[in-house]
């Protein structure tokens, strides 16, 4: 073909008797790419930090010289500091041949998803982190309740912790310290992360069903990818409410709000003003909402007590403390869901539990029976986007009784929040 458009081009010269262009020369074959060699693994070998004793220790015994620990550590200063370097860290040492007379590369291994990478190339050495692309896998589970929460989902193959998660996303709806019944259903998709196709943990549960004395609550996490996302019913109003429904997660209550309950140590007619939830000294307690201290300290009979107002009506009290959440003093601000102190028998006590008092405008009010506005629902600009979002993950739910393991879909969504 190049000797037929040479030969045209000629032709076309000839008529306009042009002067004959000189030859040129044949163009250079085309570059045949060559795969890269495959890594050679018997250079490398892992180590971890000692306990009890320094990077220095553990790097000398690999036979790095001490200038070069030297600047090792000079280099990752601003990278990551390797004098921070936790015992037991693995780390990866690459020699440039199986004789293993030089080192040219040694990997800390910083998390699941990042490690330092300390390189010497031209005798020269260099420091970077590198995040390590992680992929992921959509699991669904479903169960039934039976005799616990926790039961269930070691019946149906899930791992239990992912329970807690559960719970934490219909916190608004049901409280599962005291609601929780023989019969109850739930089913989750949730995300299930690998890096290098080895497991290294749970993602966040994508959409989830809890059905409960008759009623059934959706919950479905957008912007999924956000990790400040939030939970919202199929209509995009949020499940999130001004106050969660327990201040005890998995809590017993042992005595409800009476106006005329029989003191146990008193051994009188007295009122309980609020909820006790009997639970092991040290659980920790949380605030149910958002809002100030604006006490925290001994009270007489209430013992270790810490006070919250969450805006001009609300406010509430959890008393007989253990203790305190570290760092928390008065005017400090809190967020719902936040430990504050932990369970005690401090104060006027038969035993461990948290007595729960609810006020609302100055007055005693029973928390159990008072019902709270919600959070803001889905933008009206985003609820389209949410709308499709939520019709693929519902999809994605198991049949009441099946489970299943899909892949990650490529769908819109993917890297849009």
């Amino acid at each position: 073909m190049a000797k037929y458009f040479a030969a045209m081009l000629t032709i076309g010269l000839l008529s306009c008797k042009a002067p004959k262009p000189p030859a040129q020369a044949p163009a250079p074959a085309p570059k045949i790419e060559q795969e890269p060699e495959p890594i050679d693994l018997s250079h490398r070998e892992t180590f971890k930090v000692k306990a009890n004793s320094t990077v220095y220790d553990s790097l000398r015994i690999v036979d790095l010289s001490p200038q070069e620990i030297l600047t090792m550590v000079k280099v990752s200063e601003d990278v990551h500091p390797l004098n921070r370097m936790p015992a037991n860290t693995p780390f990866m040492v690459t020699w440039s041949d199986d004789s293993k007379t030089e080192i040219t590369e040694v990997q800390f291994e910083l998390s699941k998803t990042k490690r330092l990478n300390i390189k010497k190339a031209d005798e020269t050495w260099s420091a970077e982190t590198e995040d390590l692309p992680v992929s992921r896998v959509k699991r669904t589970y479903t169960g039934v309740v039976s005799s616990s929460l926790w039961e269930s989902a070691v019946e149906s193959g899930m791992e239990p912790q992912l329970i807690i998660g559960l719970t934490e996303i219909f916190a608004w709806q049901i409280d599962f310290s005291r609601e929780v019944r023989d019969g109850d259903r739930w089913r989750l998709v949730v995300e299930e992360k690998f890096v290098n196709d080895e497991p290294i943990g749970w993602g966040s549960i994508l959409a989830a069903q809890y059905s409960n004395n008759g009623e059934t609550y959706t919950g479905i996490r957008f912007p999924p990818n956000d990790p400040y996302a939030s939970y919202y019913q199929e209509d995009g109003q949020s499940l999130r409410r001004m106050f969660l429904k327990s201040p005890v997660k998995f809590a017993r209550i042992s005595s409800r709000f009476n106006r005329r309950r029989f003191h146990p140590i008193l051994k009188r007619h007295r009122p309980h003003l609020g909820v006790d939830y009997a639970a092991p000294i040290g659980t920790p307690v949380r605030t149910i909402g958002d809002g100030k201290v604006i006490f925290i300290g001994r009270n007489g009979g209430s013992g270790k007590m810490i006070k919250i107002r969450h805006n001009s009506i609300y406010t509430t009290a959890y008393l007989h403390l253990n203790g305190y959440a570290k760092g928390l003093r008065r005017g400090a601000t809190v967020k719902q869901g936040q430990t504050i102190g932990y369970v005690g028998t401090t104060g006027l006590s038969t035993g461990p539990h948290l007595h729960f008092s609810f006020f609302k405008r100055g007055q005693y009010v029973d928390p159990l029976r008072i019902k709270f506005p919600s959070a803001d629902p889905v933008p009206e600009e985003n609820l389209p986007a949410f709308q499709l979002l939520a019709s693929e993950f519902m999809n994605y739910l198991p049949d009441w009784k099946i489970a299943q393991v899909e892949p990650e879909s490529d769908d819109i969504f993917k890297n849009q929040f």
